[in-house]
């Protein structure tokens, strides 16, 4: 084959490659009014039994085709997440809670505080992110704004949050406040004392990182402070998305945090410094995931993470199952004790299984 076969060949290439990407908007546009429709018809966002339909229409008519099916479902996949997520942007737009109102995220300039700062910014808030250490014509706004914001979202670490809280304890801010913090135990003295002095306050931790774009299948735990007017201001705000929304008494959070937190992040850590100083030449499926795993979480910050394991009272209990489980596993190999690792093996299975 020639040079100029080959290049018309990879023209051709191209020329579908846009086609392709051209069939995938409009698909999406096409999702979007089925999303207004389904609004209209106040009928949920997401239908699981039709995404099953058009997941099997999919391979079936890869087969014809003479494609994988696997293929065609990896495509579809992809779109039928980016359609939800374009309705799902669409009816928290249409909802416009934050219509009229202001906010202000503090720590916005943070991952997490970019994150609410757009997503509040979406529903209709005038939003301003604060930082810390504020500067700049926007901060400059965000810190005229915080005492009359109708929304104060603290987008810092635990002990930051509560030393704030104690700060504005004297005059506290008119509007709603709430933190995301992932452990709440640090913060339920500084939330009780604002409260006293007339504050409203909720506090919410969403169960997702700064990447998220789409909220399906995503939790937001609403932590009970006592202040149901403050709790459901909060909540308004995910109520028009396709998030979960859980409930727990405020002292609860950080004893089931302890299992989903502090366990995984140790083992995840765990496993990055067992590591061998030199790279493995051959990589298989398992050490490949737990790799990129592992380097996505130690790209966060170092000091959250920390407070996340050493202020949740509950931490020292998971840590120490961590440490029993690898001790039982190297045991069974050290002994060469083939029964006592299907055991663990099986009693994994258990815990595991859905």
């Amino acid at each position: 084959m020639g040079d100029e076969s080959l290049e018309a060949l990879r023209d051709r290439i191209r020329e579908l490659d846009r086609e392709l990407v051209a069939l995938a908007a409009e698909r999406v546009a096409v999702a979007r009014q089925v999303g207004d429709a389904k609004r209209q018809a106040n009928r949920p966002l997401v239908d699981y039994a039709q995404e099953r339909v058009v997941l099997d229409r999919a391979r079936a008519a890869a087969e014809t085709a003479g494609l994988d099916p696997r293929v065609a479902e990896t495509i579809l996949v992809a779109l039928i997440r980016a359609a939800v997520s374009a309705q799902d942007q669409d009816s928290w737009r249409r909802a416009s809670v934050g219509q009229g109102k202001t906010a202000v995220v503090v720590g916005g300039l943070g991952r997490m505080g970019r994150w609410f700062t757009r997503f509040l910014a979406d529903q209709g808030y005038e939003v301003g992110a604060l930082d810390l250490d504020p500067a700049g014509e926007e901060q400059a706004w965000a810190r005229e704004a915080l005492p009359t914001a109708d929304l104060v979202v603290c987008s810092i670490p635990p002990a930051a949050a509560a030393a704030l809280y104690d700060s504005w304890a004297p005059t506290p801010p008119r509007g709603v406040i709430v933190d995301i913090a992932s452990i709440k135990t640090p913060l339920i003295g500084p939330i009780r004392r604002l409260q006293a002095a007339g504050a409203r306050v909720a506090s919410i931790h969403p169960m997702f990182g700064p990447s998220v774009v789409l909220l399906r299948d995503c939790d937001v735990v609403i932590c009970d402070t006592g202040d149901a007017e403050a709790a459901q201001t909060v909540e308004r705000l995910f109520t028009s998305t396709t998030a979960r929304l859980l409930h727990l008494p405020l002292g609860e959070h950080d004893r089931l945090m302890a299992d989903v937190l502090t366990l995984a992040h140790a083992t995840t850590i765990a496993f990055a410094l067992a590591l061998p100083d030199t790279a493995v030449p051959v990589r298989s499926t398992t050490l490949g995931a737990l790799q990129t795993l592992s380097a996505n979480l130690m790209r966060e910050s170092p000091d959250v993470y920390f407070e996340i394991q050493a202020l949740n009272p509950n931490s020292a209990a998971a840590l120490e199952r961590l440490a029993t489980a690898v001790t039982r596993v190297q045991a069974a190999v050290s002994a060469k004790d083939a029964a006592s690792f299907r055991a663990l093996m099986d009693e994994g299975k258990v815990k595991t299984a859905t």
